[in-house]
């Protein structure tokens, strides 16, 4: 699904005060107050979880956190 451009300005808007997506590991990431780390990677916060106790590497994309989705309208 190809989002507008008026919803690419508002994810990038989102994303400068919060997480927009959630890893596999459960963890947030995509955005502001992320809990993975940006690692030097193209996109900030895409790096491993710096959760204590999680072992997750990379983020895996698993899913939009609710906020973000009905923020965007994308449900």
């Amino acid at each position: 699904m190809a989002i507008t451009e008026e919803q690419r300005e508002r994810s990038r808007a989102y994303k400068e005060t919060a997480p927009a997506s959630v890893c596999g590991c459960g963890h947030t990431s995509d955005g502001a107050r992320s809990q993975h780390s940006n690692s030097g990677l193209l996109a900030p916060g895409h790096g491993a979880c710096i959760v204590p106790g999680c072992s997750c590497l990379k983020f895996r994309w698993s899913r939009f956190r609710i906020p973000y989705a009905e923020y965007l309208g994308v449900k």
